[in-house]
């Protein structure tokens, strides 16, 4: 039982950190703005103006995720 529950929190690990660390290469790939000083709305239209790829989606998604205005802003932070 307490093996399984180690390869759960592991894998847990893994995947939270490599989800992060695709939101900052895909940020830095495209040279994407601070997302805390822009509104959602900025943050979209930068995405829809610059990223051309199927990369957009994905890179709008972590920088809404702390975008100055979003309202979940508080509980994004803790993931």
């Amino acid at each position: 039982m307490k093996a399984i529950v180690k390869v759960f929190i592991g894998l847990s690990l893994f995947f939270g950190y490599s989800f992060g660390a695709d939101c900052s290469a895909l940020a830095k790939k495209y040279n994407a703005p601070d997302p805390a000083s822009k509104t959602m709305k900025q943050i979209k239209r930068w995405v829809k103006r610059k990223v051309k790829t199927a990369d957009a989606k994905d890179l709008e998604k972590c920088l809404i995720a702390g975008a100055a205005d979003n309202p979940n802003k508080s509980k994004m932070a803790g993931k």
